[in-house]
């Protein structure tokens, strides 16, 4: 279930990021040059506030240059000791924060992968509890028959779709072992039904028929899952706020959850969907284009540079940089791959990631680099059919 597309998208994020993240180290860096040079306000002797000014210039200077060197900035006698070792010291603090940093975000994305069945979990159990919370409605007795909203013939506690993963032991075995739960969220289990269930047509429809085929029972819960769950809030909005990226990753948990609903009039039964059929090596794949991306960002830059004539490279969207460099990273790094499914799937992420003409541009420049690359022997690909783009 878990596509590529989605692995591409996570790390493209992280890049992201990181990226936005460097640019706040360097103001935290600059900020800590500029607290060097301050006035002395409790000092009995005078300040001079020019040359203080001076310093912090020279030294935010020299950091600036030295983001584009490796090691410390050399010392000389017509620099300020004072002046130098700010820099210095700035440098070994933007440096430290963004090494960690480039390391924890990797982690990030496997980690927030490899956890993201848990929300294909957490939308089936709440299938389960809102059924749960219809039996106690189905169950309660009103003091005015006329105050029943809808004819009780049926009721999503009686949905065999709903009862089956319910009883299902594999599955309930599988949230007991992640911590998933409503508990804490009952009150909104309790709003969802009132609010967005009851209140929905096709439910209400199915509740006042006593008996109903296994296609209808299945269109129901299927409705509920697509129309309500996922589409109105409150419960999108939960999602939205307590699921990192909600937005990429609800397609996925849908269509897991929708294959375990179907599942359960199989003739094998109920079944749980696997998110990976290799976790190793999808964990390979996220691992080497976040670092290939970063290790290559240079010589990555400079063939954008060189293609880019008459065009500033600086002026190229933000994101199309990020989205480009990840196109390079893969088409030089994964020989496995053919040309023209990179191609394209970074097509796509311009189109609906960037901005409204980044498609055409990102489709264009990879299709000009990828033949630059295969004819300087760069561009290798293990297989037939493999470097065609076309």
């Amino acid at each position: 279930m878990l596509s590529r597309r989605l692995l591409r998208i996570k790390v493209m994020q992280a890049l992201y990021a990181l990226r936005q993240s460097e640019l706040s180290n360097q103001q935290l860096a600059l900020d800590a040059i500029a607290a060097q040079f301050q006035p002395d306000l409790n000092s009995m002797e005078p300040q001079n506030l020019q040359q203080l000014e001076g310093y912090r210039r020279l030294a935010s200077l020299l950091f600036e240059e030295g983001l584009n060197q490796q090691g410390a900035l050399p010392h000389d006698d017509e620099t300020p000791h004072k002046v130098w070792k700010a820099a210095n010291e700035a440098l070994l603090l933007y440096r430290s924060r963004s090494v960690k940093e480039r390391d924890v975000l990797v982690r990030q994305i496997v980690d927030e992968v490899r956890t993201l069945d848990d929300s294909y979990y957490k939308v089936l159990l709440l299938l389960v509890e809102l059924a749960h919370v219809a039996r106690l409605d189905r169950e309660r007795v009103y003091a005015d028959p006329d105050a029943v909203p809808i004819a009780q013939e049926s009721s999503l506690d009686r949905n065999r779709v709903i009862r089956a993963v319910a009883e299902f032991t594999p599955f309930d075995l599988e949230v007991i072992r992640r911590g998933i739960s409503w508990q804490d969220e009952l009150p909104l289990v309790r709003k969802i039904f009132q609010d967005n269930i009851k209140k929905d047509e096709v439910y209400q429809a199915y509740c006042r028929k006593h008996q109903h085929t296994d296609e209808e029972e299945q269109q129901l819960v299927q409705h509920l899952l697509r129309n309500v769950l996922l589409k109105q809030d409150p419960a999108k909005h939960y999602f939205e706020e307590t699921v990192l990226h909600w937005a990429e990753n609800s397609e996925l948990i849908r269509s897991m959850a929708i294959k375990t609903l179907k599942s359960v009039q199989s003739p094998e039964g109920p079944a749980l969907v696997v998110l990976t059929d290799d976790w190793e090596e999808d964990k390979i794949f996220i691992d080497t284009l976040y670092r290939k991306a970063l290790e290559n960002d240079d010589e990555y830059e400079q063939l954008l540079a060189e293609q880019l004539v008459n065009w500033d490279v600086d002026r190229v969207a933000f994101l199309d940089k990020i989205i480009l460099k990840l196109a390079l990273a893969e088409l030089l790094n994964f020989p496995n791959i053919p040309v023209k499914v990179t191609i394209n799937e970074y097509i796509e992420l311009a189109k609906n990631y960037s901005t409204p003409k980044s498609g055409k541009f990102v489709n264009g420049l990879l299709d000009n680099l990828s033949e630059k690359l295969k004819a300087s022997g760069k561009l290798r690909k293990s297989g037939r059919g493999l470097m065609d783009n076309r």
